[in-house]
């Protein structure tokens, strides 16, 4: 069986830092490993489609089919893991009575992290959702400082390394075309 005390601290951390920012929602949707923040930051992961629902008041959802839900369910980090019947139209129905004037989502044009929803995927959503107004924010405003105190030296070296090797092959360019 599987530790997540950290996974569990690093939700309680995010869901702080939430408040901090104003975040009312933090909304991951997924599908086939697609986005990489539950396997690496929250330690579960689904095959099917699924998302995973933080609000800044201290929720924390998974909507998952009934063959996904099951590791979700054991882990014991979730509040509530809903099966879903029609997944779209369900998470739509799930958003709806959360609070959501800000949502942030995994989107992000410099952190590849948070990059992990696909627009066909927001776009779906955002059909199901229909008329709802919210302001729509990147996971790259808190994720990124989170996942390395979850990680911590290793994911500073990673950095760390890959400047070093960056600055490596740039001299090494310059050699070359001398």
């Amino acid at each position: 069986m599987n530790d997540y005390t950290k996974n569990i601290q690093f939700m309680d951390n995010m869901i702080a830092r939430m408040k901090d920012l104003g975040i009312d929602l933090y909304l991951i949707i997924t599908g086939e490993g697609a986005d990489p923040i539950p396997g690496t930051c929250f330690g579960v992961d689904t095959v099917g489609s699924s998302a995973y629902a933080f609000t800044s008041r201290g929720d924390k959802l998974a909507i998952a089919s009934v063959i996904d839900a099951q590791d979700v369910e054991e882990s014991g980090m979730f509040d509530k893991v809903i099966h879903y019947q029609e997944f779209y139209p369900d998470l739509a129905a799930l958003v709806r009575e959360l609070p959501h004037k800000t949502i942030a989502f995994d989107y992000s044009e410099e952190v590849p992290l948070c990059d992990g929803l696909t627009m066909g995927k927001y776009e779906t959503f955002l059909h199901a959702l229909g008329e709802t107004d919210f302001v729509c924010v990147s996971s790259d405003t808190f994720i990124p400082a989170l996942r390395e105190q979850l990680h911590g030296f290793n994911v500073a070296f990673c950095v760390l390394a890959q400047l070093v090797l960056e600055d490596s092959l740039e001299e090494l360019e310059e050699v070359m075309t001398f």
